[in-house]
C-alpha cells in the first residue's frame, strides 16, 4: 500500500464492542495471550453503537528509516514489572519530577544528550504523527491541543506537539494496562520491526488484536482503552521489535521554567546534601 500523505483521507471502519469497561478492567495486570491480527485494513475505527473514534491505523506518514539506523544504538533500562515481565525501553522526550528516582527538576529525558541526531528524528515524527492525526480527526486534535495547554510549550517534544514524552520498548510482550500516568488524550505509536513474529496489539473491549507491521502506526486513547501485546519470538538471531509510543505525560503540567526547574534542582541537591553531612557526623 503506498504511504499515504496528510491529506489522504481513510476509510471509516467500525468497530463492535465485545466487553464492558468492568470486564476489561478485570484484565489488567494479566498477560496477552497469542492471537493473530484480525484488524490489518488502514482505517479509521470508530464504535459501531456510538461513532466514537477509537483509533486510526495506517502507513507511518514519516519513514522509519532514520529510526532503524539509530535506535540499536540505544543504551537500553530494563525493568522488572509486577506482572514477572522485564521491559527493556528507553524513555525519550521530557520527564517531570520524581522524588523517589531522585530526579529533582522537570528536564529532557537522558536520550537528548547521548543520541541527539535520534531526538530530533523523534522530534519530526511527533510532527508528522500529530499532523496526521489533525488531518483525519481534527476534533480530537483540537481537543488533544487544549489539554496540553496545561503544560509550558518548552516541555512538549516541539511547541505545536501533542506530545511531551515517549518510550521505545525493545520487543516486549507488555501485559495488559492503561497508560495511567497520562492525560486522557491520545497515543501514537509507530512500529519498527525484523525477523519477528507476533507482538501485535491487543485492545479487548473490542475483540481486536491490531497487525503491528513494520513501517505502520497506530494513534488511539491509551489512557482510555485497556491494552497490551502479544507473546512474540524473533525468526532470525538479528529480530527485533521497537514501538515508539508517544504520549503526554500528566506530571509536565506541573513544571516551572527550565531556568526555575534548574534553580529550584539546585537548591534541593544541596539541602539533602548538607542533611547526609550531618547524619555522617552523628555517626
Amino acid at each position: 500500500m503506498p504511504r499515504p500523505d496528510v491529506t489522504t483521507l481513510l476509510p471509516e471502519r467500525l468497530l463492535k464492542r465485545v466487553l464492558t469497561v468492568p470486564e476489561v478492567d478485570e484484565m489488567a495486570g494479566d498477560k496477552v495471550v497469542e492471537s493473530q491480527p484480525n484488524l490489518s485494513e488502514a482505517g479509521l475505527y470508530r464504535d459501531a453503537d456510538t461513532g466514537e473514534a477509537i483509533l486510526v491505523y495506517a502507513p507511518c506518514p514519516r519513514p522509519v528509516t532514520t529510526l532503524r539506523r539509530h535506535i540499536p544504538g540505544i543504551h537500553w533500562t530494563t525493568t522488572l514489572r509486577a506482572s514477572g515481565n522485564r521491559n527493556v525501553s528507553k524513555i525519550f522526550g521530557m520527564t517531570n519530577r520524581a522524588v523517589v528516582l531522585r530526579r529533582e527538576a522537570c528536564s529532557p529525558a537522558g536520550l537528548t544528550w547521548e543520541h541527539p541526531e535520534l531526538q530530533m528524528e523523534l522530534n519530526r515524527m511527533s510532527d508528522a504523527l500529530g499532523g496526521y492525526l489533525q488531518e483525519i480527526l481534527p476534533e480530537v486534535h483540537e481537543h488533544d491541543l487544549q489539554t496540553l495547554k496545561q503544560v509550558l510549550p518548552e516541555w512538549r517534544m516541539t511547541e505545536d506537539s501533542l506530545w511531551t514524552s515517549g518510550v521505545i520498548n525493545q520487543s516486549s510482550a507488555l501485559p495488559y494496562h492503561r497508560d495511567n500516568s497520562n492525560f486522557d488524550t491520545w497515543s501514537a505509536m509507530p512500529i519498527v520491526r525484523r525477523g519477528m513474529s507476533g507482538g501485535h496489539l491487543r485492545l479487548p473491549e473490542y475483540d481486536i488484536t491490531i497487525n503491528c507491521r513494520d513501517g505502520w502506526a497506530v494513534w488511539f486513547n491509551g489512557h482510555k482503552y485497556l491494552h497490551g501485546v502479544t507473546p512474540m519470538a524473533s525468526t532470525r538471531p538479528d529480530g527485533y521489535r521497537y514501538t515508539l509510543v508517544f504520549y503526554a505525560k500528566r506530571g509536565m503540567k506541573d513544571c516551572h521554567t527550565y531556568a526555575v526547574e534548574m534553580g529550584e534542582a539546585k537548591a534541593r541537591r544541596s539541602v539533602r546534601e548538607l542533611t547526609i553531612a550531618e547524619k555522617v557526623k552523628v555517626k
